[in-house]
């Protein structure tokens, strides 16, 4: 990756995508082993799971794409600080302490969801055509995250108005 390349090019979006999926995937693997609630448990190794998934799929539309492996190589310069920032910004509520409550996970995890789709929603409108249908793609499985961890506050009874 060059130094200062914009994200505005779906390689630097696919590039995010990847760093994004796996710290999903080791918040979910430490929320798996945080909890105690079985079913909450079941939930975060799916969705750790599907990161994983997620992970492998973004690698290999950016690799069929842009060609070659690129993961391998470091990013340099403005462009690495720049991933390093939106990174932050979104998984900034990743972290989980000692007794974090099964609600507290949720509420992690369903920030860090939505975030990710608000970004990928906001990033798509910069572009057209199969860029704009791969984006959609990375939009319908945070979607479908975020479904599934509403769901299981529904089962669990909980809100977050407090």
């Amino acid at each position: 990756m060059l130094a200062g390349q914009s994200i505005k090019t779906l390689e630097s979006v696919l590039d995010l995508a990847v760093w994004l999926e796996k710290h999903g995937q080791n918040f979910y693997e430490l929320a798996m082993d945080e909890t105690e609630d079985a079913e909450l448990a079941a939930l975060f190794a799916l969705l750790m799971n599907e990161e994983k998934k997620h992970c492998s799929l973004y690698t290999r539309l950016r690799d069929e794409q842009f060609g070659g492996k690129k993961s391998a190589q470091p990013l340099f310069g403005e462009y690495s600080h720049f991933i390093d920032l939106l990174v932050r910004e979104i998984t900034r509520n990743l972290l989980i302490e000692t007794n974090t409550t099964p609600k507290e996970l949720l509420w992690k995890a369903l920030l860090f969801e939505k975030d990710t789709l608000l970004y990928f929603n906001e990033i798509k409108t910069l572009f057209s055509g199969e860029n704009v249908r791969i984006i959609d793609a990375i939009c319908q499985e945070e979607k479908k995250h975020i479904m599934q961890l509403m769901e299981r506050c529904k089962e669990m009874k909980l809100f977050f108005a407090s």
